[in-house]
């Protein structure tokens, strides 16, 4: 089935641009068959609420490039119906369940839930949400199952990086940011990577 995706409510409060960006113009370049069976292989996971209200859990970043693109609806499946919980029982029953994010672009939370933009047009753009999605595209860290993975590298990266991918050069953060992503520091992170040591030389010196 389809929703509006202005009736989805986002479980988060930030997304990283550079990857709704790019999202978008994968899709601008299907056709349109191509475009409704991508859609419908990544339909959106969503959890009924009280009143009548449908929360977002997860594909954040393509559901704001369909809606970047003009799309007014997109697939969705149901993942559970929470309806019967108070908003208080809900909040609390999604945090178990890892499907509620609420820090902000800046990292800083939790906040209150009720925090949370009404629908996907109000997420605020993380610049080290997209560095953390830019380092994982050139293979600084594996993509896994973790809840909100790539949030805990932004913040990783919004804390020890020197070089701000906005006030200065995304490429050279991405440098700087995949370098770091190998270091010791990472190793706690979820996907670490630990770079192959060198061969060793069987030369006798």
């Amino acid at each position: 089935m389809k929703m509006k995706i202005l009736e989805l409510r986002p479980t988060q409060m930030s997304v990283g641009m550079k990857e709704v960006e790019h999202r978008i113009k994968k899709m601008q370049g299907m056709k349109a068959k191509q475009l409704e069976d991508y859609l419908h292989e990544r339909r959106a996971p969503v959890i009924k609420g009280a009143k009548g209200r449908n929360y977002i859990v997860d594909h954040h970043h393509l559901t704001r490039a369909c809606w970047e693109m003009g799309m007014q609806e997109i697939p969705i499946e149901f993942k559970a119906d929470l309806s019967h919980l108070s908003l208080s029982d809900l909040w609390k029953a999604m945090m178990a369940s890892h499907w509620l994010y609420p820090f902000d672009q800046f990292g800083r939370g939790p906040h209150d839930p009720i925090q949370l933009p009404e629908n996907i047009r109000g997420l605020a753009d993380d610049p080290y949400r997209s560095l953390a999605w830019m380092v994982r595209e050139a293979n600084g860290y594996e993509k896994t199952d973790h809840p909100f993975c790539e949030f805990h590298w932004a913040d990783f990266f919004r804390k020890n990086l020197k070089i701000h991918p906005v006030f200065d050069q995304y490429d050279d953060a991405l440098k700087a940011a995949i370098k770091l992503a190998k270091s010791a520091e990472a190793k706690h992170l979820p996907g670490f990577v630990e770079d192959a040591p060198p061969a060793k030389s069987n030369k006798k010196a």
